[in-house]
């Protein structure tokens, strides 16, 4: 079995290395594909909101499959395959009719996002029981740093595909195709993952449709925890899909400019993780949090400050040393503090409290964005200001509420 853990454990990372690729594709993309087909800044927000809105909304469904299939991997390796297929079916857009082509590209875009999301509770459980509690963080920090590299290199490859032919919609086409396939290759990968034939790791019980989970079982602190990741989210949404409409349209950065704006960050991101995977493995996932709660406000006041390149581009890298201590301290939250039983649940519930957040935000930007766009000649920096408020309104629920956690 040791053996076949190990194996699982490699695979785990040729998956991680292939999402990026398919990340790096489509992620940084999504918006300006969108402008390619004609959307309206309102339509922006609809892009980025209401996949992410039906993605949340599946979450509730991610723990009755794992319950009813009794198998972490089974829903993990469906849900991959219908995002792969569904990156396939959304790089055909760019042949539609021009009209029907921009709401056939959401609905697609849904689908891929429902796929990611209902696979991504299932995936961390499932991987968990792979790892000592002593390794998480050294583990994550590892892959990630592999994906880091994965992702830089897809999302660079891009943008010099679109610098050259980026007036020509077929770019994008290839763009997604290629997406798609790295996608498949996870499919392949995630089908040599080992699954304990004990399904210990598998809920005892189904807790229902409806959320949020009950009060009495797990630690009640994380309840807590998670309102303030939610308000967070919540306020970094109301800016979020108009960083890449400031960037392109009221900048005019090229897209090699606007790539590396755009993705050093994330690619940080993933680099950074290793390092704070080694505080986490000693002093808890809360500490590492309690970082990521100061900085993120920080790097919205910032951007507010000027639009050079080189100087957003620090500002980007300062961003990804926050985001890296956000999304290490998020993934071990649940592993920290609930045993593995209740693990689906709770990444399921806070997948979803997460993708509503990113849905709530992106349309109240959305509908803000369009309202001050014909009275402000740059209305970004008015919702950048909102967002940053409630950045800091995030971090004082925190430090509210971090007390009734103590590892």
């Amino acid at each position: 079995m040791l053996h076949r853990v190990k194996n699982s454990v490699k695979s785990s990372i040729k998956d991680g290395v292939c999402w990026a690729a398919m990340f790096g594709f489509v992620e940084p993309y999504i918006v300006p594909f969108a402008l390619g087909l004609g959307a309206s800044n309102l339509v922006i927000g609809i892009v980025r909101s209401l996949p992410v809105l039906m993605a949340s909304f599946a979450q509730v469904f991610a723990e009755f499959f794992v319950y009813y299939f009794k198998s972490c991997k089974k829903v993990v390796f469906w849900t991959v395959f219908a995002q792969a297929l569904s990156l396939f079916f959304a790089s055909l857009c760019v042949f539609a009719p021009a009209g029907p082509a921009i709401y056939l590209f959401i609905f697609f875009m849904v689908f891929y996002s429902i796929g990611g999301g209902i696979a991504t509770a299932p995936w961390l459980t499932l991987v968990g029981e792979y790892l000592p509690a002593d390794k998480r963080g050294e583990f994550f920090g590892f892959r990630n740093r592999l994906i880091a590299v994965s992702y830089f290199s897809a999302s660079f490859l891009a943008s010099l595909l679109l610098n050259v032919y980026g007036k020509h919609l077929v770019s994008f086409f290839v763009l997604f195709f290629t997406a798609s396939l790295f996608r498949f290759c996870s499919v392949h990968y995630i089908s040599l993952m080992y699954e304990s034939p004990n399904r210990f790791h598998i809920p005892r019980t189904f807790s229902g449709l409806i959320f949020p989970v009950r009060g009495d079982e797990g630690h009640p602190g994380v309840h807590k925890i998670f309102i303030s990741l939610f308000i967070l989210l919540f306020s970094t949404y109301i800016a979020a899909p108009y960083f890449s409409v400031y960037v392109l349209k009221d900048l005019g950065f090229d897209y090699v400019r606007y790539m590396i704006v755009m993705s050093i960050g994330q690619f940080l991101t993933w680099m950074l993780m290793k390092y704070w995977g080694i505080l986490l493995d000693r002093k808890g996932c809360i500490s590492v949090l309690k970082y990521a709660f100061w900085f993120i406000p920080v790097v919205s006041l910032l951007w507010l400050c000027s639009g050079n390149f080189y100087y957003l581009t620090a500002v980007e890298i300062f961003s990804g040393v926050a985001w890296s201590a956000f999304g290490l301290g998020v993934t071990n939250l649940v592993y920290e503090y609930l045993e593995p039983p209740l693990r689906t649940r709770y990444n399921s519930h806070l997948i979803f409290l997460m993708s509503l957040a990113q849905f709530g935000g992106s349309l109240l930007g959305g509908f803000l964005y369009d309202h001050f766009s014909g009275v402000y000649d740059h209305p970004f920096f008015i919702v950048l200001g909102l967002s940053t408020a409630g950045r800091f309104a995030a971090l004082l629920h925190f430090y509210s509420v971090k007390k009734h956690l103590v590892r």
